[in-house]
């Protein structure tokens, strides 16, 4: 079976929102009006039905309202069910979709499962078996929502523990050029008509623009606006988290070596999203090494592996124990007792997933920690589409 390419299609909606009445939506697609009527009597009771008769009708319902659940045929005009089922799983992954067909072949099995069908029925279909599975897709869709809204919570919650840990040294940090704009000051005014008096303003000026760009890195870990993905180098990134952690880094008297490699592909990624990873493994290597007496060093690398863009942060601390290496990136799981939240590894976990990528913590007993980060390599297509996004995004309204 050859799958389709629909051209242009409208964005669903978000599957965050609910109808009016409450009740799961559901969304039944096919071409026939008979199964359309027959799916609407079954579900009509308990849930909110939506009707369409083509993959164009169907997206331009979901573009208008959240959809929980959708059901629809494989064969039909123009476009296929399978083909409604990569976008819908592109565009809203959490809304379930069922296929129903009355012609089962295994390449369109495969397919579907592929483009992550919930679940693969064969027309004429039992109701109790369509209930039963109905049901089951809206209480996975459920989880899966919940599990979003707490992965969202622990990314904020870890992005302000992510502050607290530098701002103690931003702050030790302002210190130094508030010293000197106000030694500046006390020699104006103890002589205004000082010679050297634009020199004497401009360097003031410097120290103050300082201070003011250590406030906003600061608050831009706290600031997070959903933007489209961007290309980045991971080269660049490690650079500007080496700045914003340099504070608590030169501290702890942190011995910082980084191996970049010159030629490392773009990668599309939330920039925001994977900083806060990286500083999470930059500073939990720096608490795991705060009482050895040895030097404290961290070794940050990048380098390409195949179709993967890796980053690793290795530290020469105590390393993690083997009874735990399981669990590091489990939520809530910490070995800092009531020091730690348990989020930094998890928040690293899930900001990987999000980018289709993966986090590991490398075994290597007695030897330190090293966990190594490893993103997909676009190709130049997806690079020139998230390119062209990013532009839209930040375009003046007209």
């Amino acid at each position: 079976m050859t799958v389709q390419r629909v051209a242009a299609y409208p964005k669903p909606s978000s599957p965050t929102a609910r109808v009016p009445n409450g009740k799961p939506a559901i969304l039944v697609v096919d071409d026939e009006n008979g199964p359309r009527q027959a799916l609407r009597m079954l579900l009509k009771d308990a849930h909110e039905v939506f009707l369409a008769e083509d993959v164009p009708s169907a997206l331009d319902i979901m573009a208008q309202m959240p959809v929980d659940l959708v059901i629809t045929d494989i064969r039909m005009p123009m476009y296929s069910g399978v083909e409604l089922l990569r976008i819908i799983k592109e565009q809203c992954p959490e809304t379930e979709v069922i296929i129903l067909t009355g012609f089962a072949h295994l390449d369109t099995a495969m397919q579907a499962v592929e483009y992550g069908a919930f679940a693969y029925i064969e027309k004429p279909f039992d109701n109790d078996t369509m209930l039963r599975h109905v049901r089951a897709g809206l209480d996975k869709r459920r989880q899966e929502h919940e599990r979003r809204v707490l992965e969202r919570l622990a990314i904020e919650a870890n992005r302000f523990e992510t502050l607290g840990r530098l701002v103690a040294g931003i702050i030790h940090d302002m210190g130094s050029p508030l010293s000197v704009a106000g030694s500046q000051i006390e020699m104006i005014l103890s002589n205004p008509n000082r010679s050297n008096l634009m020199e004497r303003l401009e360097t003031m000026r410097s120290q103050v623009e300082h201070c003011n760009e250590m406030v906003r890195s600061a608050m831009n870990l706290l600031r997070y606006d959903s933007q489209p993905l961007s290309p980045f180098h991971l080269s660049d990134l490690v650079d500007t988290c080496l700045h914003l952690a340099h504070p608590l880094l030169r501290n702890q008297n942190v011995e910082v070596t980084t191996d970049l490699a010159p030629d490392m592909p773009s990668v599309i990624m939330d920039l925001v999203l994977v900083r806060q990873a990286v500083l999470n493994l930059i500073t939990n290597a720096c608490h795991a090494m705060k009482k050895q007496e040895n030097v404290q060093r961290i070794t940050i690398r990048t380098w390409t592996e195949g179709d993967w863009a890796c980053l690793s942060v290795e530290d020469n601390g105590p390393g993690i124990p083997e009874e735990h290496s399981e669990r590091v990136f489990d939520t809530f799981f910490t070995t800092k007792g009531k020091k730690g939240t348990g989020l930094g590894l998890a928040v690293v976990q899930n900001v990987m997933r999000r980018h289709d990528g993966s986090a590991t913590l490398v075994d290597r007993p007695g030897r330190g920690a090293l966990f190594v980060l490893k993103f997909p390599v676009p190709t130049e297509e997806e690079l020139l589409h998230s390119f062209h996004q990013a532009c839209e995004a930040t375009e003046d309204p007209v």
